[in-house]
C-alpha cells in the first residue's frame, strides 16, 4: 500500500535566471543561499564567490556536477554560469567525436538530437542534486527572435533563452519545462510619444527589474504567486528559500544519499562508460592508490598537451605515463609513444571525448583492495 502525503512539500528549487547582458544575473545568483559556481564562462572573477575550476570541456563540467553530487560540502545552491556556454561545450564534444566542424554538418539534423540528449542528461544529474536538498540555478543569456503568427498581421520581438531550438531537439523548451522558477531580468523602459512628431521612443533603462510571469514578449514562470514584476534583487524571493533546509534537508538528503550510492554496488563496465550520467561513479571505490605530485619533467610534458586534457588529468591526478599505458593496452599507440605525438583527432575524440572510459582503464591499473 502506498503512503499518501498531503499539503505543501518544501523542496529546493530549480531556477533559471536569464536576461540582457550586464543586467546583474550572476550577481543575483551570488545572493542565493550559500552558492557554489560552475563558471562555464570563466567570468565570475569579479565576485567574491566559491567556484570550481573553469571547465574547459563538457566532460569536465559534468565531472564537476557529479563531484558536487557526491559531496556538496555544505553548499546550499549549485550555480551553472551559464547554461548556453555549457551547451556550447557539449557541441564541441559531439563534433569532436563525430569529426565534423559544426553540429549542422551532422546529417539528418541528428546533431541536435545528440545535443538534446546531452542537455537532458545534465538536467537529470542536476535533479539528483535537487534530491540531495540543494537548489540549482542556471544562468542564461538571451536572444531576440522575431515571431510571426499566421493568423495575425505583423510580427513582434520576443526575448528567449539563448539555447538551440530545433525540431529534433529543442533545448530551450527542455530547460524551461525542467525549471520551477524562471526570472527574466531586464531594464525597465517606457515608450514616450514626441509631442511634435508623434513618434515613440524608449526612455528609462536604469531601473533593473525581473519578470516572474509569462508574456508574449518573454518567458517567465513561477509557481508561488509572485508579483508579475519585482526589483532585481534576491530579497523579494528570499522567502521561497527560507524553510528549504530546516524542513527537508535531513529527510531528503538522507533518502537521496541512499538512492545515489546504493546502485554503485552493482555497476557494470557499461554503466561506467555511460559517462554523462555516471561520470565519476567508479572513482568512489576505495583504493590503496595514493596520488603523487607531478615531477618537473611531467609538468613540462603537460604544457605541450591540450588544456582540456590536462584539466581532466589534474582533476584526478593522472600522470602522463598512465595515459600512455592505457592507450597502449587498447593498441591505439605503443605505450612509449609521447602523448604530444598522438593524432589530435584521437586526443579530442578518444581521450577527452571518452574520458570516463579512459579513467576506468587507469583505475584498473591502480592497486585495488581484495
Amino acid at each position: 500500500m502506498f503512503e499518501i502525503n498531503t499539503g505543501v512539500v518544501k523542496t529546493p528549487l530549480k531556477v533559471i535566471i536569464y536576461g540582457t547582458e550586464g543586467v546583474g544575473k550572476t550577481t543575483l545568483a551570488s545572493k542565493f543561499p550559500k552558492p557554489l559556481f560552475i563558471d562555464a564562462e570563466n567570468g565570475s572573477g569579479a565576485l567574491d564567490v566559491a567556484r570550481y575550476p573553469y571547465p574547459t570541456s563538457w566532460q569536465m563540467l559534468m565531472s564537476e556536477v557529479q563531484e558536487f553530487l557526491n559531496n556538496p560540502q555544505g553548499y546550499k545552491t549549485l550555480v551553472i554560469d551559464s547554461i548556453d556556454w555549457a551547451e556550447a561545450k557539449a557541441i564541441e564534444m559531439i563534433c569532436a567525436g563525430i569529426k565534423v566542424n559544426g553540429i549542422e554538418d551532422i546529417g539528418w539534423s541528428k546533431g541536435y538530437t545528440y545535443l538534446n540528449e546531452e542537455i537532458g542528461r545534465l538536467l537529470n544529474l542536476l535533479t539528483e542534486v535537487i534530491n540531495r536538498g540543494v537548489n540549482v540555478v542556471l544562468i542564461a543569456h538571451m536572444v531576440i527572435r522575431t515571431i510571426t503568427k499566421p493568423e495575425e498581421t505583423g510580427s513582434y520581438d520576443r526575448y528567449e533563452l539563448k539555447l538551440k531550438q530545433a525540431k529534433n531537439g529543442n533545448n530551450c523548451q527542455l530547460v524551461k519545462e525542467w525549471a520551477d522558477l524562471i526570472l527574466f531580468c531586464n531594464y525597465r523602459e517606457f515608450l514616450v510619444a514626441d509631442k511634435t512628431t508623434g513618434k515613440k521612443k524608449a526612455t528609462g533603462g536604469k531601473e533593473r527589474i525581473m519578470y516572474t510571469e509569462h508574456a508574449a514578449a518573454w518567458d517567465a514562470k513561477n509557481r508561488f504567486g509572485l508579483p508579475e514584476v519585482l526589483p532585481l534583487d534576491f530579497e523579494p524571493i528570499a522567502h521561497l528559500f527560507s524553510e528549504n533546509y530546516t524542513q527537508s534537508s535531513v529527510t531528503t538528503s538522507t533518502q537521496a544519499q541512499q538512492a545515489v550510492e546504493q546502485p554503485q554496488q552493482e555497476r557494470t563496465v557499461n554503466d561506467i562508460n555511460n559517462w554523462t550520467t555516471n561520470t565519476d561513479a567508479h572513482l568512489s571505490i576505495e583504493t590503496m592508490w595514493q596520488p603523487t605530485p607531478y615531477t618537473a619533467e611531467e609538468e613540462t610534458i603537460m604544457t605541450e598537451l591540450p588544456t582540456a586534457l590536462t584539466d581532466l588529468m589534474r582533476s584526478k591526478q593522472v600522470h602522463p605515463s598512465e595515459i600512455q599505458m592505457a592507450v597502449g593496452r587498447k593498441g591505439y599507440f605503443t605505450s612509449d609513444t609521447p602523448i604530444k605525438n598522438y593524432d589530435p583527432e584521437f586526443v579530442q575524440g578518444c581521450l577527452i571525448g571518452a574520458w570516463p572510459s579512459v579513467m576506468q582503464l587507469i583505475e584498473n591499473d591502480r592497486e585495488l583492495p581484495f
